[in-house]
């Protein structure tokens, strides 16, 4: 019996809060939907990674050479290792990258592979999407290709069309091939992050090239003892490959895996927090309305035990509603994450996890209950002749109570913390506190402002302290707009305002002198929903401005370091053509021939390069010092800005000095540490020739876009290093105004067809877009916060109709009206949202700044754009009107005999 009445208690005590209820629930909701999606995603790129190692690695063992690629003659070396048993089966791949058209606008490389068709893939034949049934052997013939479906849907290509594929090798020939699509492979298995990839035949690619090497061989062997002993043999056979095994996919790839995963536990950790401040907020006002009938409880008989009970079972059904449609929610949203991933070229299959979703479920009722304690213990607490003679009930006692329950409930969601962070205690104890500690910072802040607004004049007429008071204000804005002109317009229309209060009519002034002392009446209450706000405005403000501030130093770099925009590369008679013509081409003002060549680094100052760079550096360090460029120093010298050491002058011209990047020092991102002095040994691709050369300056980063080489050379040593290449390479950059690339780029398809173009403002836009698609993520968890922000709002708004239910009913009683005590709410609500938003706004743009500074060497400046500045200060202004306004319409028309004759 005494079950049943808790049970029926609880449901109807949530059915009668109506809106608060679902306030509550939706609180409940927006956090576990966070955590529970983002833990979502996390399981499943660790699901992609476990199942797909071997896989992705394209069998055992992948022997990587772009760098330095092998020759047909080097594939004797894996047949002698197969005929010995060490490895069962091999193919080699050759990688190369391709456009479809170099009068586009918009030129986007893909990876074209020119595989062996009676072997290739080794671990799991494709899964063909069209035709069905279809086979790697039966297709890849007389120039067929197959593709991948994501490059059907970047491409906007069909099965069956009839096109040409520009080429572009490691060795920097540029090669034409017109193909067939014959079949479309899905982007799963072996493919699953392949991307935009097309398949050719070796024996096709063979035909129509000049050059063939390979940068890729696949390899299976019987186990991993052979595995082994394999990569000894490879790696003592080719010093400057690089042996990749699919043990050390999975290995390389868990800790970025777990460090994603622990990144999007932490952002969903702070969703739920924010969404906990919520259920605060809302049991609060739950159970403050039923003070009466908690009184009534305890004076039939009921004990703390028992309300502690019913109101425990109370946000346990909030956290199991708010929870399960959390959970529902969050495979939709987890969803449209992992679409997002897709779209930065990681392919993520879609697999859920009961097991997380049912502790989505779980979280959701734990953290009800967690956050709900303070409010359950306080309303439990309430004594029946308190409530009856109208008393405030404040003691010492009490105080000590709550901050010991603030303790208790600290420990315990640090608790939940390292329970959804695998059981890291310290991770979960530095996320906890670490939140704790810059949450009270932020509450010290909020509180001092609310005081100070609280305490804002309202004078009947202006008196000298009052113009002071705006003179101050405007002085502040004026130096603010010194520095941030944006924020000094809005502090300037803020203290223009101060001017215009002695001058509203009486019934205003009174309004809003009423609206500033109920903002200080309730500073904590206003400090938390500032809080709330502030986070969600903040994460937005720093993902937007971060994103804008990174696309304008992208163009920024590209436009003043980089003063050409079109690179060309050709070979012999294309190189011919293109030199009689360049000036032809559309928009062309100025221009720059140089000699190019891939050559193999043998040796840094004597010691091989392999035991000099780090294995999984290798290859993609090796590409970096293998491409060479040539300068004619007779007649004109790199102009690069020289950070180390010297440039090259004309008595350089027959000696083997070089320049070399500074992405290759200490302060670059390849790991060769380079330095002024240092000698490499570089062999042209066929061995026969070898040049020790010395590094004698250091090029500057930013300057470097200029040439396609990282090395930079006299032109001799070009023509010596490149006697293994069937083609001499030469490179064309050319500047073209911006209104007529487009034009230049049909004229260089026209001219030199078998060209690589590159367009450098289309690969800056690309890699934007990649940097946007991922600060979308982050934003979209930022926008939970601040739709969480909005509902503590309205749990705040509601609560305080109902303290101040005694005041409207004799406000209204004296000849106040609805739409006048409606205005005071409004202006409450627009100086809690206007504040918030400022705040965070100034320190998103503060953060934004010094990251500018300190990530990106940037000037100290402001790079958000006055527009997304003023929306952030406006819209959640709005926003935190317009719900107060939804939450008070109700409230402010009640009558004021139906509130008085119960007071």
């Amino acid at each position: 019996m005494k079950a049943s009445i808790y049970l029926k208690y609880t449901l109807r005590s949530l059915l009668r809060g109506g809106q608060h209820t679902l306030l509550a629930v939706f609180c409940v909701t927006v956090g576990v939907m966070a955590i529970v999606a983002l833990q979502l995603v996390g399981f499943m790129l660790q699901h992609s990674l476990a199942t797909n190692a071997r896989e992705a690695n394209g069998g055992d063992i992948a022997v990587i050479a772009e760098g330095a690629p092998l020759q047909a003659k080097d594939l004797n070396a894996f047949e002698q290792i197969k005929e010995a048993g060490t490895i069962t089966s091999y193919t080699a791949v050759t990688r190369v990258s391709g456009t479809l058209n170099n009068a586009d606008a918009s030129v986007q490389a893909f990876t074209l592979e020119a595989v062996d068709s009676n072997a290739y893939p080794l671990v799991s034949p494709p899964t063909f999407v069209q035709p069905n049934g279809a086979t790697v052997a039966r297709l890849l013939t007389d120039n067929h290709v197959l593709v991948t479906e994501h490059f059907l849907s970047t491409y906007h290509k069909h099965f069956g069309d009839l096109f040409n594929v520009y080429v572009k090798t490691p060795q920097g020939t540029g090669e034409t091939l017109t193909i067939t699509i014959a079949g479309v492979i899905a982007n799963s298995g072996t493919f699953a992050q392949a991307g935009n990839l097309m398949l050719l035949s070796t024996y096709d690619y063979q035909a129509s090239t000049s050059v063939m090497n390979y940068t890729l061989v696949d390899i299976n062997t019987a186990d991993q003892a052979h595995t082994d002993r394999a990569v000894k043999a490879i790696n003592a056979q080719f010093p400057l490959v690089t042996t990749q095994t699919a043990t050390d996919v999975l290995k390389g790839q868990q800790s970025s895996i777990d460090l994603v995963n622990k990144f999007l536990e932490i952002a969903g950790l702070i969703a739920l927090l924010i969404g906990g401040v919520g259920i605060v907020n809302t049991m609060q006002v739950l159970l403050s309305r039923r003070k009466t009938e908690i009184a009534m409880l305890k004076t039939a008989g009921y004990q703390r035990r028992d309300l502690y009970l019913l109101f425990g079972l109370e946000a346990g059904l909030l956290g199991l509603v708010g929870g399960t449609l959390g959970a529902a929610i969050a495979i939709g949203v987890s969803a449209l994450i992992r679409t997002l991933l897709e779209n930065l070229g990681s392919n993520v299959p879609f697999v859920l996890s009961p097991g997380l979703l049912l502790s989505g479920v779980v979280v959701g009722c734990v953290t009800a209950l967690i956050f709900g304690l303070l409010p359950i213990v306080q309303a439990a607490q309430i004594r029946p002749l308190h409530v009856l003679r109208e008393l405030e009930q404040k003691s010492t006692s009490g105080r000590v109570q709550t901050i010991l329950l603030l303790v208790l409930f600290s420990l315990l969601f640090c608790l939940l913390a390292i329970v959804i962070l695998s059981n890291n205690v310290a991770l979960g104890i530095e996320v906890t506190y670490g939140v704790f500690v810059a949450l009270l910072l932020l509450s010290g802040l909020f509180s001092l402002i609310v005081l100070a607004v609280g305490k804002l004049p309202v004078p009947e007429h202006a008196h000298i302290t009052h113009i002071l008071l705006v003179l101050l204000g405007i002085a502040v804005a004026i130096l603010v707009y010194q520095f941030l002109p944006v924020f000094g317009i809005f502090l300037l229309l803020i203290s223009l305002l101060g001017i215009v209060v002695p001058l509203l009519p009486r019934q205003w002034k009174v309004n809003v002198k009423m609206a500033l002392r109920n903002l200080n009446r309730r500073r904590a209450r206003t400090t938390t929903t500032l809080l709330a706000l502030f986070i969600g405005i903040y994460g937005l403000g720093i993902d937007i401005g971060f994103g804008q501030d990174l696309s304008s130093l992208i163009s920024n770099t590209l436009a003043q370091n980089t003063p050409y925009n079109l690179v060309a590369t050709t070979t012999d008679k294309d190189a011919n053509t293109l030199r009689a013509h360049i000036n032809s081409i559309a928009g062309v003002s100025a221009s720059r021939e140089d000699p190019f060549t891939m050559t193999l680094p043998l040796a840094i100052n004597g010691q091989p390069t392999k035991q000099v760079i780090p294995g999984g550096a290798l290859q993609q360090d090796l590409s970096q010092l293998g491409g060479i460029e040539g300068y004619d120093l007779a007649h004109s010298l790199p102009a690069q800005k020289i950070t180390e050491g010297r440039n090259l002058t004309a008595q350089d011209a027959n000696t083997n000095h070089v320049l070399v990047s500074q992405i290759m020092t200490s302060k670059g991102w390849a790991q060769m540490n380079l330095k002024v002095g240092d000698t490499i040994t570089l062999s042209s691709l066929d061995g026969k020739v070898r040049k020790d050369v010395e590094v004698v300056g250091i090029v500057s980063v930013s300057t470097s876009f200029e040439t396609l080489g990282k090395v930079l050379v006299p032109t001799a040593l070009v023509n010596d290093l490149s006697s293994g290449n069937h083609a001499k390479t030469s490179v064309f950059y050319m500047k073209v105004a911006s209104s007529q690339v487009d034009q230049a780029l049909h004229d260089l398809n026209s001219r030199v067809p078998n060209a690589s173009v590159q367009n450098l403002s289309d690969a800056a836009t690309s890699f934007t877009q990649q940097v946007s698609s991922f600060l979308n993520v982050i934003i979209g968890v930022a926008s939970l916060s601040v739709i969480a922000g909005l509902i503590i709002i309205a749990n705040s708004v509601a609560l305080a109709m109902l303290e101040r239910r005694r005041e409207l009913g004799i406000l209204k009683s004296v000849g106040y009206t609805s739409s006048t005590i409606l205005g005071q709410v409004v202006i409450e609500s627009g100086i809690t949202g206007g504040i918030g938003a400022f705040i965070a706004t100034l320190l998103a743009a503060g953060g934004v700044a010094l990251g500018s500074k300190f990530f990106f060497q940037n000037n100290l400046t402001l790079n958000m754009q006055p527009e997304v500045i003023v929306s952030m200060l406006v819209l959640p202004t709005l926003f935190a009107i317009l719900t107060a306004v939804l939450v008070a319409w109700n409230a402010v028309r009640v009558r004021p005999l139906l509130i008085l004759k119960y007071e």
